[in-house]
């Protein structure tokens, strides 16, 4: 086993000069001078004098030095182009501004994201609450899934994490309750509790095996935590209910089975409710479907 982190360098936003424009762009900013990365702003549609004064002005107002900003923008449809422009100038994470309370936006934002999670070789950063002002990312929820892409996501969340000043990492195992035995009884009961500590030694065994990989010179208190019910819809609630300040998870495995096609799979409950800002990592290791 080996836990790599995804180490963003290059990183682009979509600039749509919506309401909410301008604090996207100031977060995006802040997020990849933390990283270290280099900035790009996409803009798909007609770029118009009006648009470029307004683009201008918000680098002036938020003190960003234009020359360490690349611009790029294209006609089309957005969801085609932001890919097109992902990977003609080799962008390793997508952050994208989601406003929860507008449900426009929010379908819209979450139909990209599936495209971009299901074709283009990035990692997705969906911002919720972005701001002018700089708000600090202090708590992390990461997922700690039985997965092969797990190791590396949690290790980029430990990465992330450690760039960002965040001063917690709590690592979410959502269990189903598929894997313990129903209770009928009070002997039955007790069964399960005895399966359910068991399953929970096993998982703790393997995410400490993980962490021993991706956490020497982290800055972070790390928490581990193992949860029943069904994923993604789990770790959401879970995430909103400790009020993280970001939830790290893995992305969507592109050969999706007949089933998951058909039914509702753990990114989508994410997407429908956006907890919090999010972050999907990108990897290519997957689980073999028939």
């Amino acid at each position: 086993m080996n836990a790599t982190p995804k180490k963003y360098a290059r990183v682009a936003t979509a600039l749509g000069f919506s309401p909410m424009a301008k604090a996207n762009l100031a977060e995006v900013h802040r997020i990849a001078t933390r990283f270290g990365a280099q900035l790009f702003v996409f803009h798909v549609g007609k770029w118009t004098e009006k648009s470029q004064k307004t683009y201008d002005s918000f680098l002036s107002d938020l003190g960003i030095d234009p020359s360490t900003v690349v611009l790029k923008s294209k006609e089309g449809d957005p969801k085609v182009e932001l890919l097109s422009l992902c990977s003609e100038n080799d962008i390793d994470l997508l952050a994208l501004g989601a406003l929860m309370r507008e449900n426009m936006f929010k379908v819209f934002s979450a139909s990209i994201a599936r495209d971009v999670c299901r074709k283009a070789k990035v990692s997705l950063l969906l911002l919720t609450h972005s701001s002018i002002m700089e708000e600090p990312c202090e708590r992390i929820v990461v997922n700690g899934l039985d997965h092969p892409k797990t190791p590396d996501t949690i290790a980029t969340a430990v990465w992330a994490g450690n760039k960002l000043g965040s001063k917690d990492l709590i690592v979410v195992d959502e269990l189903s309750e598929k894997s313990i035995a129903r209770a009928d009884d009070d002997m039955s009961t007790l069964q399960r509790l005895r399966q359910s500590r068991q399953l929970e030694k096993q998982e703790h065994s393997r995410i400490e095996e993980v962490l021993n990989l991706c956490t020497g010179g982290c800055t972070m208190d790390i928490t581990e935590q193992h949860v029943f019910g069904k994923k993604g819809y789990t770790i959401a609630h879970y995430a909103k209910a400790k009020r993280a300040d970001l939830l790290v998870v893995n992305s969507p495995d592109t050969k999706l089975g007949f089933l998951d096609r058909i039914f509702k799979h753990d990114l989508e409950y994410i997407l429908s409710d956006l907890p919090t800002d999010v972050l999907i990592v990108h990897t290519t290791k997957e689980l073999a479907h028939a």
